[in-house]
């Protein structure tokens, strides 16, 4: 389980009645738990692969697609942001 902070942004009639931070809680697996644990912001999508490739010993293929589609779930979630350099 993840927990993470978001906040909000001000601006609205309501929204002075509202919590600045919330904390939202997300279940992971095995696979998910270590994927987010490579997440630290100098490895990029393709380490995080080829350390999925090594660790679970998986077809190259099948981890790009299912590492990708973690990524963009996390990012839609707000829990990352992805960078393009």
């Amino acid at each position: 389980m993840v927990q993470v902070e978001l906040t909000r942004k001000q601006g609205g009639l309501l929204s002075s009645f509202l919590p600045n931070k919330t904390i939202k809680k997300i279940r992971l697996d095995q696979l998910g738990q270590f994927v987010l644990e490579k997440v630290d912001g100098r490895r990029n999508t393709r380490d995080i692969i080829e350390a999925f490739v090594r660790q679970y010993r998986t077809n190259r293929r099948e981890a790009e697609l299912c590492v990708t589609a973690f990524l963009r779930s996390l990012a839609e979630r707000h829990v990352i942001s992805i960078v393009i350099k």
